[in-house]
């Protein structure tokens, strides 16, 4: 493999800013909307923030794979990244990206001259291998970003109790185990437990299939639609239910049967869709850190080859 860990936290910074920027992304912040309370910028501010806990814990895999995986501290760098950025923006805007990220990036470094299709599996021995401190640091992040829906699902580990820390202490639970359990309801979750099932199967083979082809701009914006066309988005789930997940979900779809990508009636369902979600508040958030890992792999494939 031809990345040092500074070129997995650029690589990484990249489909943070390629993700955020593209437009018009159906229910999200974008270059052109941002929410009351919640910027374009503020995104651009959080890729800043990440890139450094890419390095770092890519810089540890290098260091410590294969026989020291606990000393990796993936819930370590997950936490720093909430916190560096909670300094600089009053929203969150990151939580979900950085679990995401920080688990990729690690095991990009473990890749050695494997090929791409070998990140799942090595994520899989990585979240098997957290701790106990990995768990905690991740409760620690959610309070400190105040995801939204993410407290009252699992009573046993509950962030707004206060005795959860000392229960994970207690009961030995890692990363993995604690969201082993939330994933039954929530898809990021469910994503770190189960090798990467919608990076691998929906989003990477979408946007490495369009990436030369078209620009950077049309192949995220038609990643974040496929994905969301065949996957509920989980923050949606939690604020609205199933149905209106599900409704969303097929509407989605219908852009992507009904028009072309680069077209103007594709552009044109876009805004109307985007229009739609806004008003009504549903945003696909999910599927935006969904699409940002996406790209964050499929940048991987290409530049482990090539380098830097």
């Amino acid at each position: 493999m031809n990345l040092n860990s500074q070129d997995i936290g650029k690589l990484g910074e990249m489909a943070t800013l390629f993700e955020v920027s593209a437009y018009p992304k159906p229910g999200n912040v974008h270059r052109t909307y941002d929410f009351e309370d919640m910027a374009y910028e503020d995104f651009l501010i959080s890729s800043v923030c990440i890139r450094g806990h890419i390095e770092q814990v890519a810089n540890k895999a290098f260091k410590y794979y294969p026989t020291l995986l606990s000393n990796i501290k993936l819930g370590e760098n997950i936490l720093g990244s909430v916190e560096d950025t909670n300094k600089l923006v009053n929203t969150n805007t990151n939580l979900g990206i950085s679990l995401l990220f920080m688990p990729i990036a690690a095991a990009t470094a473990m890749l050695g001259d494997d090929s791409i299709e070998s990140l799942p599996n090595l994520v899989d021995i990585l979240m098997r291998n957290t701790q106990v401190d990995d768990a905690i640091a991740f409760v620690k992040a959610i309070i400190l970003s105040k995801a939204g829906g993410m407290d009252n699902k699992v009573s046993k580990y509950n962030v707004n109790n206060s005795n959860t820390i000392d229960e994970l202490m207690t009961n030995n639970i890692n990363l993995y185990d604690l969201l082993e359990l939330s994933s039954k309801y929530d898809l990021l979750s469910y994503e770190l437990t189960n090798k990467l099932p919608v990076i691998f199967k929906i989003g990477f083979p979408t946007y490495a299939n369009l990436f030369d082809e078209y620009s950077l701009n049309d192949a995220a914006i038609e990643t974040y639609l496929t994905i969301l066309s065949k996957t509920n988005d989980t923050l949606i789930t939690r604020k609205y239910g199933q149905d209106i997940a599900e409704d969303v979900s097929k509407r989605a779809k219908n852009i992507l049967d009904t028009t072309e990508i680069e077209s103007k009636n594709r552009l044109d369902a876009l805004n109307k869709f985007d229009k739609y979600l806004h008003e009504n508040r549903y945003n696909p958030g999910s599927t935006a850190d969904f699409t940002a890992a996406s790209i964050f792999v499929t940048l991987i494939n290409k530049y482990s080859q090539t380098g830097l």
